[in-house]
């Protein structure tokens, strides 16, 4: 299981994401006006899996619906793998008047545990046509399916705008992606009132000789009359510090931060073959009959992939190449930061890990530690079952004293000569 979300609410995370199991994840959002929000990723077990375990699961997600403090807007999202049907009169206030297909046994579950905790389908709620509300088509049947869900507590369903699937994306999978509107609002970050922060300079711009000289006139007719012997020291500095920065910023500019990644450097040849395969897949959608169509939507994919392996291959090839360069010149600052480049930066979260009898998920800090000293100390410290008597039957050989003889003079000159 995992979430994406974007870079600029990772500072705003109260809590790192957590994983409860390999198909449970939780994660935590802050919002405006002191709320928070708090997503469970859900991945159910298919119908293929036994009743045990099918209620073994449910009973994880029972108890992790009930840690979930009741001032938190809850949303569950995820492939629950199950059909809850449209029988909206029987579950009154779990399903909507739009539901899709007949019921199941893995539906009649999750509706049992909505029914439960009081929350609401939000797929059901809106009135769409079939495409936007199935996600998945059954192999042999060809019939359409709704099996992933956004639910959430009956009380906050008026934050969601809308609920619906997302014919048009192609994500490379079966089932297509599940979409929501919602009204809420994350907290945004608040920068202390009367500070600006310093935008960085182009300094790579200092490589063009023109606009050094351009910049070295400027800064010389502007400190010209600038005399800091006649202003206190606090003053003068701040005085000099803004004639150099704004001229420098006048013939520098400011950096435009870019990912150093395969994928960044080949922006505008991916975009281009992500537009074509994208036209190629709305042509597709409109007349799923068409054999032609459908023939150059899939080598239009087929084409980009090979693109992008190449490009990927190709760029992690150049950049082994830099880094051997940097290794074999000593230039241990450009080999750092050319292997931070990619590797990226080093992760300071902890991986969970499983118990010696892999029945719970370990996310606190020391008992992590405590398990992997337990570990290894299994591992290193086995007892031996080697016999003496064996290892005085096997045949030794005679030792070479002369070994241990410090080298002499002449074997000293002719290692310096071959050096």
């Amino acid at each position: 299981m995992g979430f994406a979300i974007k870079t600029n609410l990772i500072d705003k995370l109260p809590d790192l994401p957590k994983a409860v199991s390999d198909r449970l994840m939780t994660l935590r959002l802050q919002l405006d006006r002191n709320q928070r929000a708090t997503l469970i990723s859900v991945y159910a077990p298919t119908m293929m899996y036994s009743d045990e375990f099918k209620s073994r699961f449910y009973e994880e997600l029972d108890s992790l619906i009930k840690s979930v403090p009741r001032q938190d807007k809850l949303i569950l999202l995820g492939d629950f793998n199950a059909r809850v049907g449209t029988d909206f009169q029987t579950w009154k206030g779990v399903l909507g008047r739009n539901g899709v297909g007949k019921c199941n046994s893995n539906g009649q579950l999750l509706l049992e545990t909505c029914m439960e905790h009081d929350l609401v389908i939000t797929n059901t709620l809106f009135r769409l046509s079939h495409h936007n509300r199935t996600s998945r088509m059954h192999p042999r049947s060809k019939h359409w399916h709704l099996l992933d869900y956004i639910i959430t507590r009956r009380k906050d369903s008026q934050d969601f705008r809308i609920t619906k699937a997302m014919r048009g994306a192609d994500c490379w999978t079966d089932h297509r992606l599940i979409m929501s509107k919602l009204h809420l609002h994350a907290c945004k970050k608040r920068r202390p009132q009367g500070q600006r922060t310093a935008k960085r300079l182009n300094v790579k711009r200092l490589q063009c000789e023109e606009i050094c000289q351009s910049l070295e006139s400027e800064l010389e007719s502007n400190l010209s009359d600038f005399h800091p012997d006649w202003l206190p020291v606090e003053e003068g500095w701040s005085t000099f510090k803004d004639v150099v920065y704004n001229s420098s910023l006048k013939h520098l500019g400011r950096t435009v931060r870019r990912q150093q990644d395969w994928f960044h450097e080949n922006d505008v040849e991916i975009q281009a073959l992500l537009d074509e395969k994208h036209r190629l897949h709305q042509a597709y959608l409109k007349d799923t009959s068409s054999s032609n169509k459908k023939d150059a939507y899939t080598a239009a994919r087929r084409v980009l992939q090979c693109k992008l392996r190449a490009m990927q291959n190709s760029w992690f090839s150049r950049k082994a190449d830099e880094i051997e360069a940097y290794a074999d010149s000593k230039n241990l600052k450009r080999f750092y930061t050319a292997v931070k480049e990619v590797y990226g930066p080093q992760s300071t979260g902890t991986s969970p890990l499983l118990s010696s009898d892999g029945s719970t998920l370990i996310t606190d800090k020391p008992q992590i530690l405590q398990r992997r000293a337990e570990h290894f100390h299994n591992v290193l410290n086995r007892p031996s079952s080697i016999s003496d008597t064996v290892l005085a039957q096997l045949p030794q050989i005679e030792v070479n004293t002369l070994l241990a003889d410090p080298p002499s003079l002449l074997e000293v000159n002719k290692v310096y000569m071959y050096i």
